[in-house]
């Protein structure tokens, strides 16, 4: 199975720093309850996972746009010892949400995602080695975004519980690498990317 979080939109889809403006342009990061795993893997829908991105505009009012796409599956295998062994991601690029109806629309048109011509996005792992840190992987695979595939290697958070697994990461791509170039001088190149597997929690549930 094949990714395009995104992708992520991605795809949607991807910038750290620590001053303010870029704190707002990250995706919220919110708690996660394990979802289940049979035999090792586990089936992704948007009700256990979610793919989100993040661009700016440049200058001194970045304007962060949040996004995501609705509509995706995937498979995520783990070990039973929390090894990561593989992600794959296909993602329908139709259904690419903001919370700004114009941009939506925007976004989809051939200035960006090109929606129509390239419906279909995706991501699949091609090697896993586990970070410097518990529970912490760098994932090498193929993302596919408006018909070009570049192989990138994204950081990823592991826990396997006996009630099942969550995964987290936050990356960044340039969208220019996979032909998106619209807006130079005034959208940045670099997009936050953030793919987080777990059920979210309600109040009740983390009560």
């Amino acid at each position: 199975m094949k990714m395009a979080k995104s992708i992520f939109f991605l795809l949607a889809l991807i910038m750290h720093g620590c001053s303010k403006e870029q704190q707002a342009a990250q995706p919220a990061k919110s708690e996660s309850a394990p979802v289940s795993a049979k035999s090792g893997a586990m089936n992704l829908v948007p009700t256990n996972t979610r793919i989100h991105f993040v661009g700016t505009h440049e200058g001194p009012k970045p304007d962060p746009r949040k996004g995501g796409f609705a509509e995706f599956s995937g498979v995520v295998d783990v070990a039973d010892n929390g090894t990561l062994r593989s992600v794959s991601f296909d993602i329908d690029t139709t259904s690419l949400w903001t919370e700004i109806p114009k941009l939506t629309a925007h976004l989809k048109s051939p200035d960006f995602f090109d929606v129509r011509e390239h419906p279909k996005a995706g991501f699949q792992s091609t090697s896993v080695r586990p970070s410097t840190k518990t529970g912490a992987f760098d994932v090498t695979g193929k993302l596919t975004l408006l018909g070009t595939t570049k192989e990138i290697t994204i950081p990823t958070a592991v826990s396997v519980t006996p009630q099942g697994v969550t995964l987290d990461s936050e990356f960044t791509i340039d969208r220019r690498q996979f032909g998106m170039n619209y807006g130079q001088g005034k959208v940045k190149n670099d997009v936050t990317v953030s793919v987080v597997i777990g059920e979210p929690m309600t109040e009740e549930s983390q009560g």
